[in-house]
């Protein structure tokens, strides 16, 4: 993924790629504002979409962290149909149903979610 995005935009050295810890009870210990989403849902698509929104104000949300499926080429195609009037959100969720796996990922949109990372390297 650094490569794919080095060469996107137009990078040319060597991308690098940094790791993190994070110890995942900071999501439950009351000292954040979390927002998860298990699986694919009506509210995680339009969670999307109004984050992709250009015309929406961003962030839209104040979460410090927001977990959640990856919107990955696959679904961003699926969701893009939507946008454009192709499949209803019904026949959305029906075909977000059957990917072959959910991958998740994580939002830091805070300093003080930020504050709970550790860098390794």
């Amino acid at each position: 993924m650094a490569d794919r995005g080095a060469e996107r935009f137009g990078y040319y050295q060597t991308p690098v790629v940094s790791t993190f810890e994070f110890d995942e009870t900071a999501m439950t210990d009351g000292s954040l504002k979390v927002k998860r989403f298990e699986t694919y849902t009506e509210e995680w698509a339009e969670f999307v979409l109004r984050n992709r929104d250009r015309k929406t104000p961003q962030p839209f949300h104040d979460y410090d962290i927001v977990y959640g499926p990856i919107a990955d080429d696959g679904v961003v195609r699926q969701m893009r149909r939507f946008e454009m009037g192709g499949i209803t959100l019904k026949e959305l969720m029906q075909e977000l149903q059957y990917p072959p796996k959910i991958t998740f990922q994580y939002f830091f949109g805070s300093e003080k979610a930020l504050e709970k990372l550790r860098f390794l390297c």
